[in-house]
């Protein structure tokens, strides 16, 4: 599969480590000053992480913000404004997330590292784009901050995808032994069928 390769491709760029090292330790840092914050940060109060439930906030408000601008077009301002609306909160919402989802990374190792850290820089990219989005529609360049915004919605896609290979393929913020606690609720799930070409 085409996602299996690019992830696989991702997870063996060790020059990426030259960033992403650094920046662990500092965030590894700063938690182990805090542990208060950290524990917030790693949903420790939920059970889970915190991450995953955040990043519900910025997907929501985008998607909403995807439909109105475009139920909108020639149709007022009223839509507009619920869009430009929608667009903020999801910018901020993605902010908190990031804190959370800092603090997971923090604690990756290898390809997941690796994986995570283009995850993140997708994440920026994505912030820059709706942050420059809303600068076009404040000085009245709608349709440039629509095409931004898609541009934006596009992208927070692919970097959705790249989360999720993080929790589902490696594991990250699972606990170790989740399989093994609960062996009971665990449904093994078949290999797709291979179609017969004859």
């Amino acid at each position: 599969m085409i996602g299996t390769a690019v992830v696989g491709e991702i997870g063996k760029q060790d020059w990426i480590d030259q960033i992403a090292d650094p920046l662990q330790r500092g965030i590894q840092s700063f938690l182990r000053r805090a542990p208060t914050v950290a524990k917030l940060l790693h949903g420790k109060f939920l059970g889970h992480p915190l991450h995953p439930v955040l990043v519900t906030v910025p997907i929501g408000a985008w998607s909403c913000a995807l439909v109105l601008d475009f139920a909108g077009i020639g149709r007022g301002r009223r839509l507009h404004r619920g869009a430009d609306v929608t667009t903020a909160i999801g910018l901020g919402g993605a902010l908190v997330a990031t804190f959370a989802g800092l603090a997971d990374w923090s604690l990756t190792r290898g390809p997941a590292k690796r994986i995570g850290a283009v995850h993140g820089a997708m994440n920026l990219a994505i912030a820059g784009l709706y942050g420059a989005s809303l600068a076009a529609r404040a000085i009245g360049l709608r349709p440039l901050g629509i095409a931004l915004s898609t541009a934006g919605f596009g992208l927070a896609g692919a970097s959705g995808w790249l989360g999720g290979e993080l929790i589902y393929r490696y594991g990250v913020g699972v606990s170790n032994d989740a399989c093994a606690r609960r062996p009971e609720m665990q449904v093994p799930v078949p290999e797709a069928p291979i179609a017969d070409a004859g």
